[in-house]
């Protein structure tokens, strides 16, 4: 970590402690939506026609606004819906990063169907955190979820990047990821078992979030109990090895919850320009193409959430969230996308059969 990040860190820190609302540091955590096309068609993602990312965008267009932030930031990622490895321009815009931004970590996220050689190759040469959507330890249930046929490849891939990364001795982080359904929640142990022997880093399991009526019946917010025990049981693996669980579906203490940071040092922007508070809010609060990012990191949507926050006035946008309130697990708002128009969809779905459901009022928690 270079002296600009450390120093920015501390500022940062010490704002937080003295609740400010205008900053004089920057995030540290910055993602900007890099979708692409997709070799999968997995049952729980939303998919879509989303604008790609290219080198040339990030060049012309990134660069120049946000230079100054992404030098002092820890983590960049560059996350989106699709599969990033598919560009055709992947080999580039990794051998661009490792050499612009050699104190980051440079976050992506892949099926692993593309992690040939050259690019396991350009992974092990920076500081990247590959997250892995693998999510089922056999090719059955594997197929099930991603619609491919390509598992044991993927396994091949994954040794094969382990393996460079230890010869390499490099800094590169492998996360797999596991996103807990109706379907694989039986599955959740041995994955982590499976995660182990292969040497990677660490697992990190979500549960599904709905964004359409078919993802209502893949929820495991319909079988709590069942959800819990495996979860208890997934517990016991976490010695000796990074596991990253879902909050069981319990009664929490006020004394549980930790304030949420994400006002203060994260910044995620889409591949067109439009600002969004978190990677789980819908709502704009920002363009880069109008704005400045000073103007919009200490103006409008950023002060009213700090404010928020440290007044404990919490916003709308805010209030289903686990950051917020680690209860909210329990209310089905936070497994549904924090969208309005989704949610109403969703929710018009749920009461025309709730028979089946038998969602109570009280179980749903702030509707925006």
């Amino acid at each position: 970590m270079n002296e600009k990040i450390k120093l920015n860190n501390s500022v940062r820190d010490l704002e937080i402690s003295q609740k400010k609302i205008r900053l004089e540091s920057t995030p540290s955590y910055i993602t900007i939506g890099a979708h692409y096309n997709c070799n999968a068609s997995c049952v729980f993602c939303l998919g879509g026609d989303y604008p790609s990312f290219t080198l040339e965008k990030y060049k012309n267009f990134f660069e120049p606004k946000l230079k100054h932030v992404l030098e002092k930031a820890v983590n960049i990622g560059f996350c989106g819906f699709g599969e990033i490895l598919l560009h055709p321009e992947i080999g580039g815009i990794l051998d661009y990063l490792n050499a612009t931004l050699p104190d980051q970590s440079k976050a992506f996220t892949t099926n692993g169907i593309m992690l040939n050689e050259t690019i396991c190759q350009k992974l092990t040469d920076g500081r990247y955190d590959v997250m892995i959507s693998l999510h089922a330890s056999n090719g059955t249930l594997h197929e099930k979820l991603t619609r491919t046929k390509k598992f044991d490849d993927i396994l091949k891939n994954i040794k094969r990047l382990v393996e460079l990364k230890k010869q390499k001795q490099s800094k590169l982080s492998i996360n797999m990821v596991f996103v807990v359904t109706q379907d694989n929640i039986d599955d959740l142990i041995s994955f982590i078992k499976l995660s182990k022997e292969l040497g990677t880093d660490c697992v990190s399991s979500n549960y599904i979030t709905m964004f359409e009526t078919s993802h209502v019946d893949m929820s495991v917010f319909w079988m709590k109990d069942k959800a819990n025990a495996v979860l208890s049981e997934a517990e016991k693996y976490k010695d000796g090895f990074s596991v990253n669980l879902p909050l069981k579906f319990q009664t929490y203490q006020k004394s549980d919850n930790v304030a949420c940071r994400d006002p203060w040092e994260f910044f995620y922007t889409e591949v067109q320009g439009s600002v969004n508070p978190c990677c789980l809010a819908g709502n704009h609060i920002g363009n880069l193409n109008d704005s400045s990012f000073e103007n919009i990191w200490n103006s409008g949507g950023y002060f009213m959430l700090r404010e928020g926050i440290v007044t404990g006035n919490i916003h709308t946008w805010c209030k289903n969230c686990l950051k917020y309130d680690k209860n909210n697990v329990n209310k089905l708002l936070s497994h549904i996308t924090f969208r309005p128009e989704t949610q109403q969809k969703l929710l018009k779905y749920i009461f025309e059969n709730n028979k089946k459901y038998n969602l109570k009022k009280e179980d749903i928690g702030v509707e925006l």
